[in-house]
């Protein structure tokens, strides 16, 4: 008979160094010991006293020799019983399902990965003794024996409870890197965001280095804020909460077994639990575009495993091998994109080092489908596969927002000529910076607003004349006083005034306050200005309507400036001044010259030359440069919105403008198609739904609108009337108003050509005008 004979397997000792060559990055090393305090909190629920911990990395002017890393928590602490196995390897007091320090071994992988000797210091409530472990690797390695020694040190109260970790011998590669501030600042915004939950929602406080580590929120719209597409209202934030079916978790292997279960299903061991899942969270809109800051964060127990994710921007066909496509953003030439969110699906497994959670597993896939639905979120190529609607949150958000056009129908703030993607960004970074006037979307939304709505000049009042020399008021009875339109002027000289009626002399508080009661901020003006030879300054504009701007002094201006708490200057502009109305001046350009002398006065540099100062705030601005580049691409984006635009109105009969085009148009339309269309759909598709027109050149467009003006005209497409006019020649006229702009549009669109200063002024004049009249509801 054959006997089974065994070998010894139990790895040396000098494993637990071996344990620190696994790659973890520094901030991972300290979230593995956070977590273990983290997860602490969570099970003890309320005690009364905040939850907190504070980790000492060592500072720059520290010797290896004795510097130390510090974690320490003020939780309900440990025996020595549960400090013995909390530092044993491989060993865990966490299950697989409800904590974050999932892996035994991420104290020992952390700890070894900073350095070779660490100390653990831990008591609860009640005990006389702290009990303090050390845990030398260099010496357990030689003794070739698991063996740590720990001894009892008084407490000087029996109150005292927490835990203390700390880490000394650093690796030298280890230390160099930490005891720099900007590592250290950079772990601390990492920290900030992983946990930012628990920091914000559940109260924890993390500290580093004495300074608090500040959860990272998110910058989105509020969910008031909505878009309507085909008539549905879209919300700019999507709730989630999706509750599956019961199941016993396996506490030894993680696996999700069914709830008649006796044994786990995967490795047949019996401590089984049952347990609710769900899946839940949101996905809204961030208030700014960007390249790499968005996508989806996906958490477990509070802690964030994936940042930022963008794999639910990717469709895959399950049935197929084809690679993952992209299905977002991909509307612009530059890629940038705003969903974001976060998924709580802390019934998912993530891998050891907690940057991924287990791709391949049904509740992995069940959170997706929870997302994004199984279907492609471009309708027409869901449809050509022969799946359903995608209607899934993602879907609902891709739908309402997938484009980047300025103005309220997208939820994109702009300045009534172009997005303002940068100064969103700048005001993105107030917010998290903890400025008031930023935590709401007020100041997002008001440059939405405002690019639909531009702040001009008042228009001068020639043109509300019915007769010559006679105003817009000849048809009104009332007395001009009664008219909304006066303009409020200075106080009569105070001597033309009857002693009892005087009133009191308005202050120049007074004053500032009933300007911004008459105004629209101009946001695109609006931020800081730092210049090193004159200083910073905090800027507010306001384009003041129906009110003379009077100076301290007593003089009329068309723009004046005050600076009532520094560093905030208020810069006030007369829209209705005749250097406006009438001399066609630019408001914003005459802003920045009265900002510019006062800061050149205030900082008393004269000898500076004001231009030079105008140059370098408009610099700042972030306002479009009049050049070639910009101009093409503001003209291609108001002409790609016509295109889309005109595609309702053609698909009712796509053959008659099909035929308005040349053959050589066509030849292009098509070879457009080839490069741009991504599959959706067929080019005979194109041709019987009317989507050829997106594919048109710009001339085409042209003469489709001059031939069929009564299809786009009439808020169709463009808001001007049409229709109505009986006088052919003011139909004519009409139309030739529209096209004279579109003609410098399409000129720089399909030949670049090269333009003087007043050519691309004019090209601006013309997107002005284009963009004015664009209905902005289709898309």
């Amino acid at each position: 008979m054959i006997q089974d004979q065994y070998i010894n397997v139990t790895p040396h000792p000098r494993i637990l160094g071996v344990l620190g060559d696994i790659e973890f990055s520094h901030w991972q090393c300290l979230a593995e010991l956070i977590d273990n305090s983290f997860d602490e909190f969570q099970a003890a629920g309320d005690t009364g006293a905040r939850p907190s911990v504070s980790i000492s990395l060592p500072p720059a002017n520290s010797q290896r020799a004795t510097a130390e890393i510090t974690v320490r928590d003020n939780g309900r602490g440990m025996s020595l019983e549960a400090v013995t196995n909390a530092i044993s390897a491989g060993w865990t007091s966490n299950s697989r399902h409800g904590s974050l320090g999932l892996f035994g071994m991420g104290f020992n992988i952390s700890t070894a990965r900073l350095g070779r000797r660490t100390t653990v210091r831990t008591s609860r409530a009640g005990d006389t003794d702290w009990i303090e472990v050390t845990l030398d690797l260099v010496k357990i390695a030689d003794s070739a024996e698991y063996q740590a020694p720990y001894r009892s040190v008084p407490k000087s109260s029996p109150d005292e409870h927490g835990t203390t970790i700390t880490i000394s011998d650093l690796k030298q590669e280890q230390y160099t890197t930490l005891c720099r501030p900007q590592t250290q600042n950079v772990i601390r915004e990492k920290l900030g965001e992983v946990y930012s939950y628990l920091l914000h929602t559940k109260g924890f406080l993390l500290t580093l280095n004495g300074k608090k580590v500040k959860p990272r929120l998110p910058c989105v719209w509020d969910e008031k804020r909505t878009v309507t597409r085909q008539g549905v209202d879209i919300h700019a934030v999507q709730h989630i909460e999706h509750h599956l079916s019961a199941k016993k978790a396996c506490m030894v292997c993680g696996y999700w077994s069914s709830v008649d279960a006796e044994r786990c299903e995967e490795c047949n061991q019996d401590r089984l639990e049952l347990r609710e899942r769900k899946i839940w969270g949101w996905l809204g809109i961030q208030r700014y575009l960007h390249r790499t800051d968005y996508g989806v964060d996906f958490l477990r127990n509070g802690r964030k495993i994936l940042l930022k994710d963008k794999r639910v921007f990717c469709w895959q066909d399950e049935d197929s091998l084809a690679e993952p496509e992209l299905e977002y953003p991909i509307d612009s030439k530059t890629p940038m994109g705003r969903i974001v969110g976060e998924i709580h699906c802390d019934h998912v497994a993530p891998n050891y080092q907690k940057t991924a959670f287990e791709f391949e597993t049904v509740e992995w896939r069940q959170v997706l489908r929870e997302v994004r639905g199984i279907s492609p979120l471009r309708p027409k190529i869901a449809k050509r596969l022969g799946l359903p609607e995608n209607r899934s949150p993602l879907a609902l958000l891709y739908t309402g927002f997938r484009r980047q056009d300025a103005g309220l129908n997208y939820l994109i703030p702009g300045d009534g000529r172009n997005a303002l993607h940068d100064k969103a960004l700048v005001w993105a970074e107030l917010m998290r910076k903890g400025d008031r006037d930023y935590q709401d979307d007020e100041v997002w939304y008001r440059a939405a607003y405002q690019h639909d709505h531009p702040v001009t000049a008042d228009e001068s009042q020639e043109n509300d004349e019915i007769l010559p020399g006679f105003g817009s008021d000849l048809l009104k009875p009332q007395d001009a006083s009664e008219s909304g339109g006066a303009r409020s002027a200075a106080p009569d000289d105070p001597g033309e005034t009857a002693e009892d009626d005087a009133v009191p002399a308005e202050t120049m508080d007074q004053r500032l306050q009933r300007y911004r009661g008459h105004a629209e901020a101009l946001v695109d003006l609006a931020g800081d200005y730092y210049m090193e030879e004159l200083g910073r300054i905090e800027l507010a504009a306001w384009a003041v309507r129906g009110q003379t701007l009077i100076t301290n002094d007593g003089r009329s201006a068309p723009v004046i400036v005050s600076m009532i708490r520094a560093p905030r200057l208020e810069v006030f502009v007369d829209t209705g001044h005749p250097l406006f109305r009438e001399n066609g001046a630019d408001l914003r350009d005459l802003a920045l010259v009265e900002v510019a002398e006062y800061m050149r006065v205030r900082a008393n540099s004269l000898a500076m030359p004001l231009t030079e100062i105008i140059a370098q705030l408009k610099a700042q601005t972030g306002s479009p440069r009049l050049t070639p580049a910009a101009m093409a691409e503001e003209s291609e984006r108001l002409l790609d919105h016509v295109r889309g635009a005109m595609v309702a109105p053609i698909s009712e009969n796509p053959a008659v403008h099909w035929l308005l085009l040349t053959q050589d148009e066509r030849a292009r339309a098509e070879r457009k198609f080839a490069v741009q269309s991504g599959g959706d759909f067929s080019w005979n598709d194109a041709l019987t739904n009317g989507d050829f027109i997106r594919y048109t050149p710009a001339s085409a467009l042209i003469r489709i609108i001059q031939e069929s003006p009564q299809s786009f005209l009439d808020g169709t497409v463009f808001k001007r009337g049409y229709v109505a006019l009986s006088d052919p020649e003011a139909k004519a006229l009409v139309v030739e108003r529209l096209a004279n702009p579109l003609s410098d549009l399409a000129l720089l669109e399909q030949h670049r050509p090269r333009l003087d200063v007043e050519e691309l002024s004019r090209i601006r004049i013309s997107c002005r005008l284009i963009g004015r009249d664009l209905i902005t509801d289709n898309a």
